[in-house]
């Protein structure tokens, strides 16, 4: 049966909408104005169920309509939108609707809301208590029954509750937030509210809730999600408000975020330049008396003490490195600090750098390094840069006497090396800061330990700029650990660079002859007649193999022999010998080939003893330390 002709004038002056279903949920009729009415479109012979969110509440009201009983009911539109529903069953099945939109447009909450914000804002800058006194404000002036503010961390990769209206509360939703959700993603891609359905919230069937991204000027603090009354909805215009309210809750924000980094920012300035100030000056303050006492003894004509100029030498290296520091974290600070990259051998630098400082301290130190290279690709002055800083804060914070392990690993990609003193450790508290700019740990005195907190800061920042990480272990009172790792060559990298080989013969004519033969076979060669100053020159990285004329005189082999045996190096050196014989020194495995040299007997007798060095050597997955040294 159809309604009366004129019943339409009379709906479209109610703000109910009208629609009658078949028991099948079909749709028989509805009345013109109903999407404008409730937003829900529904077509005469499509099916209700279409237009409505799957859940208990459309379970019931399907069950309702088939069973042919009266209800009455909140649902959820497939647009997120929440509708009251009632149902008069006919006689002839089937039921009449009615369709009620539950969305409000309540501009005098809204105002009052935004007041309550603004007046925190005012009162504080803090961004805990701005985020609290937002969601107590909406909870308390609008139709919202629990609201929640999420914050990126200050590394802008999470998001993080910053407040919640009802953490007490017995019927608080699941915790659980996936930012990478619909619709948390998408109202933060598009910095516009996005709707969602929070399942078995508010009433038993779910509520909706929205979304609204927190948008500052320049980026995208935090997300506001607002969860509405039972049974209500938001319409356009309350998500348009409540958008402008999440906007001044993201300026308010950002405001408290660059206050406290502006009040952190200056109190690391104050103690930067109260700390600059004592370490520039201690030095000064010695230099200056020992030119003075120098300038006195010239201008009276007496001699000069080596060892007042040594002790200004001290003051003045000590000074240079201070300010090299600051010119270094103001390059990194700038983007300007710039590496020169080459192959590198990690077991060679190590060598070196521990070498200088057994030499310079009355301290033992031990050295392991796997037998077969481990080759890097980084600049060696910084990479060494680091490598220093690190031995020279065991050092300053050990006792004396206590020893020092470095050592240099292999691990599947990559290059490690472990610095380990037994000194006084660094309290847990501080391990997560240590590598920022102008940090000092807690247990370390001015007075007893100088520094300018830049160290840490600029190694860690070298490491990374070489894709390499810096990390500690430490306890305090007992020591610390520090570990850099390098991304390592590959094999194949490896295998391309050229072999090195040291040839040291008497006869320059000999000796050239040697060296375009290994060159012409892809050995990079050094032919110094001088076997120190070939050493000397050779030492940046390690040589391969040293080919050594047994006819030289006695005091060139007097020479290189000190030479070699003091000068730093990771592993050993072989020699082949080039000669008629071997001399008394040399062992009885020593390599040798004849000389004058004829190339197929040089090769032969370099290839011979590489071959031999390398079948001596165990596999990378073998060996993690095989060498030891110690002062």
């Amino acid at each position: 049966m159809l309604p009366p002709n004129d019943v339409e004038d009379v709906l479209s002056c109610l703000p109910q909408a009208l629609v009658r279903v078949g028991p099948d949920l079909r749709v028989q009729w509805r009345e013109e104005g109903f999407a404008a009415k409730t937003g829900v479109v529904l077509a005469e012979g499509g099916t209700l169920l279409d237009a409505l969110e799957h859940g208990r509440s459309v379970d019931a009201l399907e069950r309702a309509i088939r069973e042919g009983r009266t209800h009455s009911g909140h649902v959820i539109t497939r647009a997120l939108r929440q509708v009251r529903v009632q149902v008069k069953p006919t006689p002839s099945g089937g039921a009449w609707l009615v369709v009620e939109p539950s969305g409000v447009d309540d501009e005098g909450a809204f105002s009052q809301a935004v007041r309550e914000i603004a007046r925190a804002v005012g009162e504080s800058l803090e961004v805990d208590r701005v985020c609290s006194a937002a969601v107590v404000s909406l909870v308390r002036c609008a139709q919202v029954r629990r609201a929640e503010v999420f914050l990126y961390e200050e590394d802008d990769a999470t998001l993080r509750r910053m407040a919640v209206s009802d953490l007490e509360g017995h019927d608080v939703p699941i915790d659980a937030f996936d930012p990478s959700e619909d619709p948390y993603r998408q109202a933060l891609a598009l910095r516009q509210p996005q709707l969602g359905i929070q399942r078995g919230y508010g009433d038993a069937v779910g509520s909706v809730f929205a979304a609204v991204p927190l948008c500052a000027p320049r980026r995208t603090v935090g997300l506001l999600i607002i969860y509405k009354e039972q049974g209500a909805s938001f319409s356009v215009r309350e998500l348009e408000m409540w958008s402008a309210a999440a906007s001044q809750l993201a300026v308010a924000v950002e405001n408290a975020r660059l206050l406290r980094e502006a009040q952190a920012a200056l109190r690391v300035r104050e103690e930067f330049m109260s700390i600059a100030s004592h370490e520039l000056k201690t030095p000064l303050t010695p230099l200056k008396l020992g030119l003075y006492s120098m300038e006195r003894r010239i201008a009276a004509g007496q001699p000069v003490e080596l060892a007042s100029v040594l002790k200004s030498k001290r003051q003045v290296d000590r000074l240079a490195g201070l300010v090299e520091d600051l010119l270094d974290a103001s390059r990194l600070e700038l983007g300007r600090l710039a590496l020169d990259s080459a192959p590198l051998e990690v077991g060679q630098l190590v060598a070196e750098v521990v070498d200088h400082f057994r030499h310079a301290f009355e301290r033992p130190f031990t050295v392991e390094v796997p037998p077969d290279g481990v080759w890097v690709l980084g600049d060696r002055d910084r990479l060494e840069q680091v490598l220093v800083n690190l031995l020279e804060n065991a050092h300053k914070y050990s006792p004396a006497g206590a020893p020092i392990a470095v050592r240099v690993l292999r691990t599947a990609d990559a290059a490690r090396i472990q610095v380990q003193d037994h000194g006084i450790g660094i309290p847990g508290a501080d391990q997560a800061q240590v590598f920022q700019r102008f940090y000092r740990a807690r247990n370390v005195s001015h007075r007893n330990f100088g520094g300018l907190g830049l160290g840490l800061f600029i190694s860690h920042s070298i490491v990374k700029m070489h894709g390499g990480a810096l990390a500690l272990r430490s306890l305090e009172g007992e020591g610390s650990t520090f570990t850099m790792d390098l991304p390592r060559m590959s094999a194949h990298e490896v295998r391309r660079l050229p072999r090195r080989v040291l040839v040291l013969d008497e006869d320059r004519s000999q000796e050239a002859a040697a060296a375009r033969t290994l060159r012409a076979e892809g050995f990079e060669v050094f032919t110094v007649q001088n076997g120190a100053e070939a050493l000397r020159k050779a030492t940046h990285l390690p040589v391969d193999l040293i080919v050594l004329s047994t006819s030289a005189t006695q005091p060139q082999m007097a020479s290189f022999l000190e030479t070699f045996a003091t000068l730093p190096r990771a592993r050993p050196v072989p020699i082949l010998l080039a000669g008629d014989s071997r001399p008394w020194w040399a062992q009885e495995n020593t390599g040798l080939c004849p000389r004058p040299y004829r190339a197929d007997e040089l090769l032969a007798g370099v290839h011979h003893v590489l071959g031999r060095e390398r079948r001596r050597t165990v596999t990378p997955a073998e060996s993690e330390v095989v060498l030891a040294t110690q002062a």
